[in-house]
C-alpha cells in the first residue's frame, strides 16, 4: 500500500488552470467553477492523492467544473505534497523509518516521516475545519465529495457526518471504521489491476455496505477493467485504454452526482 504514489503520469506543465488559488479557514484551496454553475449552492470538495494541488488534480477539478459543479480541493498538506518528480521517476521514495544519508536525501522521500506528518487525524481536523467554514458561510449548501487515492479515506470520512453523496477512486489506507455509520448515497470505483490495496478490498467493500452503512443507502461499486492504482486521477494519457477509462471514471462520477444534487 505504501508504493501508491509511485504509479501514474503528471499532467503537462503547460496546463493553464482556470480557477483560482486562495484561502479558506486555515488552508489554502485551489477554487474552480463554471461561470454558470448548475446549482450555485452546491459544493464539490475533491480530496487529492498525495501530490495535493499538482495539475492532474487541478485539470480534474476543472473537469468538474466545465460540468457545472463549483469545485474546491483543499490543501490538507499544508504546502508539503510530494513532489510530483515521484511521478517521472527522479525522486524515489524510502520506506525506512530512518532518513537516508549525504546526497541521497535530496533524491528521496521519506515516505514515514510524510505520513506521520499528514497522519489521517491531523487531515481529517483540517477538513472538518473547512467543512464548517463552509457551513458557516453559507448555512444551505450542500457538500458533495469525490477523493482519490489518500483522498479516498477522507471522502468516506467526511461521507459520516457531512455530506450529500461521496465518491472514492482507487482509495488508500481504508479501515472499516471509515465507513460506519454512512448514510448518504456511495460510490467506489476501484482498479482490477491494483496491487498497491490489499486483494479483498473489493470483497471487503461489499461486506462493509451491508454491515456497517445505515439500511437502505444507495451503494455502488465499479471495477474498472486492466486498470492499475492512480488511473482517475493521474493517467497515462497516452495509453488509449487508461485513458478511456479515466473518460468513463469521470463521467460514472458526474452520472452519480447528479442523482444527488440539490437543485
Amino acid at each position: 500500500m505504501a508504493d501508491c504514489c509511485k504509479t501514474g503520469k503528471p499532467a503537462s506543465g503547460l496546463y493553464e488552470p482556470h480557477g483560482r488559488i486562495t484561502t479558506l479557514g486555515k488552508l489554502q484551496v485551489y477554487e474552480t467553477g463554471n461561470s454558470a454553475p448548475k446549482h450555485e449552492r452546491n459544493r464539490l470538495l475533491l480530496l487529492p492523492d498525495g501530490f495535493g494541488l499538482a495539475h492532474h488534480n487541478i485539470l480534474l477539478a476543472d473537469a468538474f467544473a466545465e460540468a457545472g459543479w463549483h469545485v474546491i480541493i483543499p490543501d490538507y498538506f499544508e504546502g508539503d505534497p510530494l513532489p510530483i518528480g515521484i511521478l517521472r521517476g527522479e525522486i524515489s521514495l524510502n520506506f525506512d523509518e530512518k532518513p537516508p544519508e549525504g546526497n541521497k536525501e535530496k533524491h528521496q522521500i521519506n515516505l514515514p516521516a510524510w505520513l506521520q506528518r499528514h497522519n489521517h487525524d491531523h487531515v481529517s481536523s483540517l477538513l472538518s475545519d473547512l467543512t464548517e467554514n463552509l457551513k458557516r458561510q453559507d448555512p444551505g449548501l450542500s457538500l458533495f465529495g469525490v477523493g482519490y487515492c489518500f483522498g479516498g479515506k477522507h471522502v468516506l470520512r467526511l461521507a459520516q457526518s457531512t455530506l450529500t453523496a461521496a465518491a472514492a477512486f482507487h482509495p488508500s489506507f481504508v479501515e472499516p471504521e471509515d465507513l460506519t455509520g454512512i448514510q448518504v448515497p456511495l460510490y467506489i470505483g476501484l482498479a482490477e489491476k491494483d496491487e498497491m490495496v490489499p486483494e479483498t478490498l473489493a470483497r471487503d467493500f461489499e461486506n462493509w455496505s451491508k454491515t456497517l452503512l445505515k439500511p437502505d443507502v444507495p451503494f455502488s461499486l465499479q471495477m474498472y477493467s486492466g486498470m492499475g492504482h492512480g488511473f482517475a486521477a493521474r493517467p497515462d494519457t497516452e495509453d488509449e485504454d487508461i485513458r478511456r477509462e479515466y473518460t468513463k471514471a469521470l463521467a460514472d462520477t458526474l452520472g452519480f452526482l447528479t442523482k444527488y444534487e440539490r437543485v
